[in-house]
């Protein structure tokens, strides 16, 4: 088990590097058998599928730090068991192509392998992506509990 502020600091390392496009420092940071995925199902499209070799997670992290800047996000809390850090981050998120921008909340799971990020899950905010690529119609509605209190469904 590699000390919890080892850890912590390569996940800043990976973030620093997500905010500014650096894909090679982005990819040094990861174990070679590392894997990665967004939580969420397939009719997210690509953006949903599991990637685990060296090219098909550098063509994955281009695609996302193309489309999406997470440069204003940061951390609100980082949590260790073992070889695992669970980061809630918190900020806007701006989807390049349309320049639309949102607060949201994001949970990255990190699993680390000899003191090297070996596997990424990342909990977003599967509606809002869902909504700024095109895939739903309706942007904005709000479904909050006071929302639903009023709303008869």
């Amino acid at each position: 088990m590699t000390e919890r502020s080892i850890l912590e600091t390569r996940v800043r390392a990976l973030y620093s590097a997500r905010d500014v496009n650096d894909l090679d420092t982005m990819m040094a940071q990861l174990d070679p058998e590392f894997s990665f995925r967004i939580v969420g199902n397939g009719r997210l499209g690509t953006m949903t599928l599991a990637v685990n070799t060296p090219e098909t997670v550098r063509s994955s992290f281009e695609a996302l730090v193309q489309n999406w800047d997470l440069s204003e996000m940061e951390m609100v809390g980082a949590y260790a068991d073992g070889d695992t850090i669970v980061v809630h981050r918190a900020g806007v998120v701006c989807f390049v192509p349309s320049q639309t921008r949102e607060r949201t909340e994001i949970i990255d799971k990190f699993t680390f392998r000899n003191g090297r990020i070996v596997d990424l899950t990342e909990f977003v905010d599967t509606l809002f992506v869902a909504e700024t690529i095109g895939l739903l119609g309706t942007r904005g509605v709000d479904y909050s509990p006071s929302t639903l209190d009023r709303m008869s469904l």
